[in-house]
């Protein structure tokens, strides 16, 4: 189990005046921009289900005419539309300026994010356009409004799921979005409800549309709920808040989660039985949980769900349970207080690392770079064959000292981009179970060399020298794309338009060996011989090239392979038969006569090796 120390007397929860100030702060930021949108607050601060622990999550909403589509200009010309990665990059920039501190760019990710601190010790998540989630975050309040108990019996849950780090989509386990919804729909199926469903309550009336672009196609969902709770008589359920917790454990303890889905918009209606394979997020097995989000149709939040998160996650609650079982009424809340909620000592970040392209010492040299962190430790993994690439962690003694380091998100360690996620315990003691690790102690420079100081700590160094290194050494497209708009957000055209050209090449490239490939399976022919003409003609490499080389000699060595597929008969061999004349051939061996698709198996199994230690041997 996570190493853990008694919890501290929980902190004050922050009051809507604080939400409201630091609202008003980053719309200060917007307006000196010229950003005409809109800041929406959403997430546990407005909900309802806020803990001493909860950050700020704040979007930026462009006025309507920015999302309909670009606008023309006086001369007739249409104008860009500014990308989320760019005005983030601008909201990055000038938030120093207005006290905000510890700035994480997050912009690789699905949502790209800014992190922040406020000068009120408050932290900031701040996206763009996730006005669904603003809609999310209404409903919930408005089931807190309905009845206190939902906001207690919520609190509680997600501070024992944080307090076992059970709280992470990326380290398999639910976010903490996901044991909201838990909340409600227990809270919905106890005798009798604590809540009604609200959204049913809602069926007649007019429809709320928000669009939503965040899996890649346009989609309106109907955000519609009753929102007049004060006429909603109240619940005749009059447990005790302990008591509905307990309930908690034990209705998710039995649940049959192989057949049944967590959908707080089908509770308590005719569909709430309804079988989760029927609904709009498809499922790759049984096992698989579903947690559907009440007004993204598509989106399970239990979707990230790994089999051993479910494990865990199921284990901890009936070990709870198991608790709270032994324990009278009267003691619940003491028994609670001693078991569940715990403050963590280990806070870690988890980085994906390629073991071929970046050593053990260079990964703790970028991160011993950061100022004023103490002592710390990396968990390096020893290279494996099998997976290149494989998570590295760093393990920090506070949260403050992970967060500083966490600063170096999206910078290079030569052409590796160093991807930093925070993750829980349970994700090294994992990867510690698959294979083997190397643990360096860490002790930060006091005055970094100058090496180190070239990793350029985000805190330190102007935009701009990030955007020019990291066009200098991207790797992926994705990576260029961000840069540009990096690039675009800080007026830097020059760099803009050297982004441009850099993916163009790769764009280029990767659509001349899309090509290859259809042309060979088109023509029916082994697909490898066109990608050898692709190789041998590549600009970069050019047919005298190390690559051109290698694919000429390649190409000799397979002619033997396309005499005999020309001289085949009219009459096309069985699948086996063909790979096992291609095999045969290259090995410059005869393909036996008759030939039947059993032998050719054999014949395929016994040479084939032979085959690829000629490739490997040609290619390495």
């Amino acid at each position: 189990a996570p190493a853990a120390a008694p919890a501290p007397a929980p902190a004050a929860v922050t009051s809507s005046e604080a939400v409201d100030a630091v609202v008003a702060r980053v719309r200060a930021v917007a307006a000196v921009l010229g950003l005409k949108g809109r800041i929406l607050a959403f997430g546990s601060q407005i909900s309802g289900f806020v803990t001493a622990t909860s950050d700020c999550d704040l979007t930026y909403m462009p006025p309507e005419e920015e999302e309909e589509g670009p606008e023309e200009d006086g001369l007739g010309q249409k104008t860009k539309t500014e990308s989320e990665v760019g005005i983030l990059q601008r909201f990055a920039t000038e938030m120093p300026k207005h006290g905000f501190h510890d700035i994480i760019t997050v912009f690789q990710a699905n949502v790209p994010l800014v992190k922040a601190v406020d000068p009120s010790g408050v932290e900031v998540d701040l996206c763009v356009g996730n006005e669904l989630g603003h809609h999310n975050s209404k409903l919930i309040a408005a089931y807190c409004r309905l009845d206190r108990r939902v906001s207690q019996v919520g609190k509680m849950v997600k501070q024992w799921a944080k307090a076992w780090e059970l709280v992470g989509s990326s380290d398999g386990h639910l976010n903490s979005y996901a044991f909201t919804l838990l909340t409600i729909y227990f809270l919905m199926n106890t005798r009798p409800s604590v809540v009604p469903n609200l959204q049913d309550a809602a069926c007649n009336c007019e429809s709320v549309n928000v669009k939503d672009q965040r899996w890649g196609q346009e989609a309106p969902w109907d955000c519609k709920f009753w929102e007049m709770v004060e006429l909603i008589p109240r619940s005749m359920n009059s447990e005790s808040t302990h008591t509905l917790l307990h309930g908690f454990f034990k209705f998710y303890a039995e649940f049959n989660w192989s057949r049944d889905v967590v959908s707080i918009r089908l509770g308590l209606t005719p569909s709430a039985t309804a079988s989760k394979f029927k609904l709009y997020s498809p499922l790759n097995n049984k096992e698989q949980w579903y947690i559907e989000d009440p007004f993204d149709l598509r989106h399970n939040l239990a979707s990230q769900c790994t089999s051993e998160g479910r494990r865990r996650i199921l284990e901890k609650m009936r070990e709870t349970l198991e608790v709270l079982d032994a324990a009278t009424h009267e003691g619940l809340p003491r028994l609670w207080a001693s078991h569940c909620l715990r403050a963590p000592t280990r806070f870690l970040l988890k980085c994906r690392i390629h073991t071929d392209k970046v050593s053990a010492s260079e990964y703790a040299d970028a991160l011993r770079a950061v100022r004023d962190v103490g002592p710390f430790t990396v968990r390096f993994p020893a290279a494996q064959r099998s997976r290149e690439v494989i998570d590295a962690f760093a393990v920090f003694g506070s949260d403050s000292d992970r967060r500083r380091v966490h600063r170096l998100n999206e910078t290079y360690i030569g052409e590796w981009q160093l991807r930093l996620l925070p993750c829980s315990t349970w994700a090294l003691e994992d990867a510690l179970r698959l294979g083997d690790y190397e643990e360096l102690e860490v002790t930060p420079l006091e005055e970094p060399s100058e090496a180190a100081s070239e990793l350029r700590e985000p805190a330190t160094v102007d935009p701009s020298v990030e955007v020019r290194n990291g066009l200098r050494v991207a790797q992926t497209e994705e990576e260029v794309q961000v840069l540009i708009q990096r690039a675009e957000a800080l007026g830097l055209s020059h760099e803009a338009d050297l982004g441009g050209h850099k993916l163009r090449q790769m764009t280029g490239k990767a659509s001349a060996r899309a090509r290859a490939r259809t042309d060979s399976d088109s023509a029916g022919a082994w697909p490898r011989t066109n990608a050898v003409a692709a190789v041998e003609t590549d600009p970069d490499e050019g047919p005298e090239g190390g690559a051109g080389a290698a694919a000429g000699g390649l190409k000799s060595s397979l002619s033997a392979t396309i005499a005999a597929l020309s001289g085949a008969p009219s009459k096309a061999p069985g699948p086996a038969a063909a790979a096992a004349e291609v095999a045969a051939a290259a090995a410059g061996k005869a393909v036996p006569a008759p030939f039947k698709d059993g032998d050719g198996i054999r014949l395929l199994l016994g040479e084939s090796s032979l085959l690829l230690q000629d490739l490997g041997a040609r290619f390495q």
